[in-house]
């Protein structure tokens, strides 16, 4: 990990941005920040330039008064103004750093606003800690998941001998799954999933959680809605606990987890995967799901796994031994490298702007001779550039100065993507996600090739 106790041009984003991505993934749930006015109106902005979609998030609007005396009224009027204004099904509360550095008890504050408020009795307002300097949007996505399971998932009678043995007859005869994304995917991703799964005769019988689908890649509608279709529906997710299985894709670097939660908690069993990206990846995945419900890859699945193949055999002989830096979020980037290995490249350079040793370790497994970067900004990422002769560089939009600078191109995968149209319908996951990207990856080659 980077020894720099500065940051230029960082690699990630802030720890609130991440509880944004989750909870927009619940139906109807609106997000507010506890904090100053500055924090939402600044990542609202960032998520429409990625989404190219309306993206509101309310906000508590501390001032200097409420940094020096608590923020706990600031907080109720936000949130009344907020139920008068959007009326939600549910409430995303994410601190910022100011209202964690000033100690505002956020549950306590939510407690009391519900006893005083009529129209906030019985509606969910979930609550997390999440200031960005104690860690990325990676970890504000993971937080703000555990935080949802944690006070929407039903709770169950004390676990003694006779409920636990009742519970796990109701689970043993129960085949719905959990399928937890771990790691912030495009709303394309999550369609790609639910269209499997549909395939697969599971829609019904599986809960995503989030399910940006809809929310982050709305159709144009006539009308003004206040509130985007879509999203996990909370009976949904509070009948989690009681699930046969839990499927965790991602999140494998971050200290919250939603399934680890259910497991313990529940006794949810939890399966953690790597995101799926390329053919190995996306082959575990279809081997869990085909080994918890004893059902095979549906036929369409089977031929679409087969053109993966034959697109692997068709880019090798221009991306074999090609030179790539790599970089975004951890298990994006992680994925993207095994991709590469996939097909000969070598990803030279596999860098996170998030601290994780266990990233580090990861990126070694796939390919030991690259050079795995954590907790670094573009500097740092730059700087390895130079030295390492790379062809191409595969990550964030953020990205596109080392390209200017260095003159290497850039392929953007992953969020953000200020500068082009589509990341909401970018597919990476999946047989046909990597095939797409396997696809992009040659054909920028060439036309670099093609304008020397």
């Amino acid at each position: 990990m980077s020894d720099s106790y500065s940051n230029v041009n960082p690699c990630h984003m802030c720890m609130p941005m991440g509880s944004v991505l989750a909870f927009r993934g619940l139906e109807s749930c609106m997000p507010i920040f506890h904090g100053s006015q500055g924090c939402s109106t600044y990542m609202r902005l960032y998520l429409a330039h990625h989404f190219r979609e309306p993206v509101d998030i309310a906000s508590s609007a501390l001032s200097e008064k409420g940094a020096v005396y608590g923020g706990s009224a600031n907080l109720k009027k936000g949130l009344k103004n907020l139920i008068h204004g959007y009326k939600p099904k549910a409430i995303g509360v994410a601190t910022t750093c100011l209202a964690e550095t000033i100690g505002d008890d956020v549950g306590q504050i939510i407690r009391e606003f519900q006893q005083e408020e009529p129209l906030a009795r019985g509606l969910p307002i979930i609550h997390v800690a999440t200031p960005s300097y104690r860690g990325s949007h990676e970890e504000g996505y993971a937080n703000a998941l555990q935080a949802i399971v944690q006070q929407t998932v039903a709770d169950l009678p004390p676990r003694d001998r006779l409920n636990r043995s009742k519970l796990y007859r109701r689970r043993s005869n129960s085949s719905s799954l959990n399928l937890i994304l771990g790691t912030a995917v495009s709303p394309a991703d999550v369609r790609y999933l639910k269209s499997m799964l549909r395939a697969w005769g599971l829609e019904l019988d599986v809960t995503i959680l989030p399910d940006i689908s809809e929310t982050f890649d709305a159709p144009l509608s006539p009308g003004l809605s206040m509130m985007p279709e879509g999203g996990t529906p909370l009976a949904d997710v509070a009948r989690m606990g009681l699930s046969r299985q839990t499927i965790t894709l991602g999140g494998r670097f971050q200290e919250s987890s939603a399934g680890a939660y259910l497991e313990e908690r529940f006794g949810v069993p939890n399966t953690v995967l790597p995101l799926s990206i390329g053919l190995e990846n996306s082959d575990r995945f279809v081997s869990e799901v085909e080994r918890a419900t004893d059902m095979a890859l549906p036929r369409e699945y089977e031929l679409e796994r087969g053109r993966l193949l034959d697109t692997m055999v068709d880019v090798h002989k221009y991306l074999a031994e090609v030179r790539a830096a790599i970089f975004g979020d951890t298990e994006m980037a992680i994925g993207l490298a095994k991709l590469l290995c996939e097909v000969g490249a070598v990803p030279a350079i596999v860098a996170t702007g998030s601290k994780s040793p266990g990233f580090i370790e990861a990126v070694r497994s796939i390919s030991p001779g690259s050079k795995a970067l954590a907790g670094v900004d573009f500097s740092d990422i730059q700087a390895e550039v130079k030295k390492s002769e790379i062809e191409i560089l595969i990550g964030t939009s953020n990205g596109r100065q080392i390209s200017k600078a260095e003159r290497i191109p850039l392929v953007r995968v992953g969020l953000p993507c200020s500068d082009r149209v589509g990341a909401g319908r970018q597919l990476t996951i999946g047989y046909e996600g990597a095939g797409r990207l396997l696809d992009t990856l040659a054909n920028t080659l060439m036309e670099g090739d093609s304008r020397r």
